[in-house]
Order: structure tokens, then sequence, then C-alpha cells
């Protein structure tokens, strides 16, 4: 006669429950920890005040910022300060990212650290550039009359207003750009005329700004939301991987750059070109979708890439109507009549011609050291000059940029081509998000091809192209989930640290010993993150069922 088997004591009920509230430990201690961090680096990060010395601010910025430059020994303290807590909001990050990926982490415990983590570089200034401050100028000529892609914003030292207020304008500005003219777009120009007079000043100006910019982003998260669709993976990796990525919390909301407006009007274009049953059927969501992305291409330039897919994915979408050279021609032409009425909007609202086309080639007469361009020349000279060759570093640039330009173009053509032979006819029965959702894929990793193969690089490239690498992160399987998923985090932290002050400073006022044991402190956060990252990789264990 079988025994019968004697079940096993009844778990306590607060075992059950632990897991869950170590859970929510672990994310309020990081929601909190980044906070405090993000308040460190704005603090520290202001008081530097302007790198360049012949720069003046034009208010302090509620005390923020220093009336008078700091000494040498409190910029080393303040640039190892910003440093650090970036780093530090960087891991936690990280973490999150883990999480995400895991599982374990929501929507609203992304959304809460972006909001928590966003709330100081939104009251702070504009900090780790001083873009801002060129918008003002822009606009500002643009309220005076002036046409910024034509004329320098060191020219509102003699046409200035009758308050006296051009030099501060000017003076606000980085030296590098108070000559150059704008490469932005008729819409940028209308944003910046229109911030200028309801400013009515440099720092009102600015403040202006700040607020397109914040509502921009809320705009951006909610619609890349909206893009995720109701399910909860999809919708708590843009929480994550674009609400409270580094990139966005401290350079489109902090920075107060336009790239915010060009994000958010790129995810609404996709948004509403997939409106209808199926996806992408009727024409004129189509129009009007293709209209918002020539919106995004009148700010920055670099939302061409938006326009030129979305035209294709028309097409791509007429090869199954049932006469599809009429549906094809008729979506084209819907396609180039609304690029050319929002251009002329645009160019109407800015009150100038298209003068900026041929200032597109500003940013590149400066290069960045960290583009792949600039890496890539630099690593070559030094190949070449342990073999006594020294062709000099301008040349080298030169074919780096070239080749970078020609490997994005490259990437993009192959996406496009992947998604024109799998386009057509019936829908096949794809595992991969790349042939499923191949807008997420062009925008994504083409745009991201994109903005690391320009000339110049910065951290705000990155905003248009946020949204989708972080769906696809959600959305691909296996392996290319983590790569995608582990690229995006890789690429927005590099690009954040790029930005940090120089910390020679630092180094200086810390000697030998000091300089060592900060090299400690560091290796220990390192190991701390690592330690925190092999932690939320660990899933509990589920409590076992009574039989």
């Amino acid at each position: 006669m079988v025994q019968p088997r004697e079940a096993p004591p009844a778990s306590p009920r607060w075992a059950h429950r632990l897991p869950r509230v170590l859970s929510h430990s672990t994310s309020l201690l990081l929601v909190v920890g980044g906070a405090v961090a993000a308040l460190a680096a704005m603090v520290a990060e202001g008081r530097l005040g302007p790198r360049d010395p012949n720069v003046t601010d034009p208010s302090f910025w509620w005390g923020i910022l220093p009336s008078a430059p700091p000494g040498e020994t409190t910029r080393g303290v303040l640039a190892g300060v910003s440093a650090l807590s970036v780093i530090t909001l960087g891991l936690c990050w990280a973490v999150l990212v883990r999480a995400v990926l895991a599982g374990r982490v929501g929507t609203r415990t992304g959304l809460a650290a972006a909001a928590a983590w966003s709330l100081p570089f939104a009251v702070g200034p504009p900090l780790f550039s001083r873009d801002a401050y060129a918008y003002a100028g822009q606009g500002e000529l643009a309220r005076l009359g002036l046409d910024p892609a034509t004329h320098g914003i060191a020219t509102l030292l003699t046409a200035g207003a009758a308050d006296g207020s051009g030099p501060a304008f000017v003076h606000a500005v980085d030296p590098r750009w108070s000559l150059t003219h704008s490469p932005y777009g008729g819409a940028a120009v209308a944003v910046e005329r229109a911030a200028a007079i309801i400013g009515g000043g440099p720092t009102g100006t600015v403040v202006v700004l700040r607020i397109v910019a914040v509502l921009a982003t809320l705009a951006l998260i909610a619609l890349a939301l909206r893009l995720a669709g109701p399910a909860p993976g999809p919708r708590a990796a843009v929480a994550v991987l674009v609400a409270a990525n580094p990139v966005v919390v401290i350079h489109l909301v902090g920075g107060a750059h336009l790239d915010a407006l060009v994000a958010a009007a790129v995810v609404a274009a996709l948004v509403v070109d997939r409106a209808g049953d199926p996806p992408g059927s009727n024409p004129l969501t189509g129009a009007a979708a293709t209209a918002l992305a020539a919106l995004a291409f009148n700010i920055k330039a670099t939302a061409l890439l938006a326009v030129g897919w979305l035209m294709v994915a028309h097409l791509l979408a007429a090869r199954r109507e049932p006469r599809p050279l009429h549906a094809g021609a008729t979506r084209l032409a819907g396609d180039l009549v609304a690029v050319a009425a929002t251009t002329g909007l645009c160019t109407a609202a800015a009150g100038f011609g298209p003068t900026w086309i041929h200032s597109l080639s500003t940013s590149g007469t400066l290069s960045t050291g960290i583009a792949p361009a600039s890496l890539c020349a630099t690593l070559v000279n030094g190949l070449l000059g342990l073999v006594g060759a020294h062709p000099g570093h301008g040349p080298t640039l030169r074919v780096t940029r070239a080749l970078c330009l020609l490997a994005a173009a490259a990437v993009v053509a192959a996406l496009v081509l992947r998604a024109w032979r799998r386009g057509g006819g019936p829908v096949a029965q794809e595992t991969s998000a790349l042939d499923t959702r191949p807008d997420l894929a062009v925008l994504g990793l083409g745009g991201l091809a994109v903005a690391l193969g320009n000339p110049v690089v910065y951290p705000w490239y990155l905003a248009s192209c946020l949204p989708a690498l972080a769906l696809l992160a959600a959305l691909l399987a296996g392996r290319a989930r983590a790569v995608t998923a582990a690229g995006t985090a890789v690429v927005s932290a590099w690009l954040c640290l790029a930005t940090l002050p120089p910390l020679a400073a630092t180094w200086r006022l810390l000697g030998r010993a000091g300089a060592t044991g900060l090299v400690t402190l560091l290796g220990l956060a390192a190991v701390a993150g690592s330690a925190a990252l092999v932690a939320a990789r660990r899933r509990p264990a589920p409590p076992t069922s009574t039989p």
C-alpha cells in the first residue's frame, strides 16, 4: 500500500511577498540614487561656469551659475563631482536597463526614474553644451529680420535691439559659433524667433527654449509609448531606454536641444503612419505622416531619413493593392505634395527663403574626437607613423569621414533593400522584428548608423533613433535582442561620458596620492555596478506550490 506523501509545510505569507518587496526596494533605491546624482551633476556642472573664459552667462540662473569664474581648486572639485555624478547616474540607468530586459521593471518604474532624474536638469541652466544660447541668438536675429542662415550671431554686436541686449546674446554663445551661419530649417527658425519675441531678452529666450524642450520631450515619450502599443514589455522598454536614458535626461531636457522637437515629430509620423487596419493602408494618413516627417526635416536635415523611408514604405504598401502602379503613383504624389506644402509653410513661418540648405556644412567645419571618423583618423595616423609616414590629420580625416558616411549609407540601403524584398505580396510568417517592423529597423539601426557616421557626433544626435531602438530591443529575441539593447546603452553612455568637463584641474588638485585614491574609488564604483548588474540578473525562485 502506497503511503500518501506528506505535504510540505506551507511557507509564511511574507515569504511569498519578499522577492516583490526586495524588487520594489531596489527600484526605489535606483530612482532615489539617480535623482541625487542628477542633482549633484546639475549643481556641480552649473557652478563650473562656461568652459571658455571669453563667454559670459546672461544671468546667474537662481544663483546656480557663478558670478565669477571659480578658482583652480574649486574647479577641480566641481569637475570631479560632475564626472562622478554622471557616472553614477549612468550606472543606475544600466541596472534599470538590465532589469527591464529581464522583465523585472515595469513602465511605472521607468517613468518614475525619468521624472526624478529629469527634474534637476529641467530647472537648472543649460548644461554640457551652449547650443541653447546659440538658438537664442539666432532667434534674436530672426526677430530683427536678419536671416540666421546668412548672418552670424556676432552681427548682433552692431545690429542689436535698441535696448542694448545684442552683446549679451553674443557673449553667451560659444565663440566657435558666433560667426557661423545656422544650418537649421525654417521650422527651427520659426521656433527660435517665437522664443525671442516671448522671452524679450537672452535669459527669457533661453527659458522659453527650455520649456519647449521639456514639452517636446514629454510629447516624445507619450508618442513612443503610443507606438509601443498596449503590451507591457515594449512600453517598459520605452520608459527605460528612452524616457530615463541619460541622453534624453541630460541633453534633451538639460541642454534644451532642438533635437527633442525632431524626435517627437518623427515618432508622431510613425504613429500616424500605422493608423488604420491594416497599418499603413490609408493613403491620407500616410501623407499626413510624411508631412510630420517633413516638419522634422525642416528643423534638422538629419530627419530626411524618416521622409525617405515613409515614401518607400508607402510604395511597399501600394504593391499589395489590386492596382499597384496606380496606387504607388497616387501615394508618391501625395507624399511629394505633403513635403512641398510642409516645407512651404515652414519657410513662410520663418520669413526667409531656403537659404539654410547652403549652411548644412557648418557643423562639419569642426571635429569631435568621439566621432568614429575622428577616431579612425587618429588610429590610421598612428599606424602610418609607425612606418614613417605622416600625411597629416586633415587629409586622413577627410578620407575617414567619407568612408564613415559611405558605411552609414550602406547600412541604410541594406535595411531598405531587405524591407523591399520582403514587403511585396502576402505578408510572410517572419520571426524577426527586423522584417515585421521594418520602420523600426530603418529608423532605429539606420538612424544610429547615420548619427555615428556624421563628421561630428554629439549625444543628442541619437534622439530620433532611440524610440525605434528601444522597441526593437523589446520585440527581438535571443542574441539580437541583447545586442540591440546593449548597443543602445553603450553608445548612449559613451557619448554622455564624452561630454564631461575636463578633469585636468582635478588631477592637479589631487596630486599623485589623491589621483590614486580617485582611481581606486572609480574601480570600487565599477565593481559595485558590476555586482548590481549580476544581482539584477538573478531572478528570485518562484514559490513552491503544494501538491
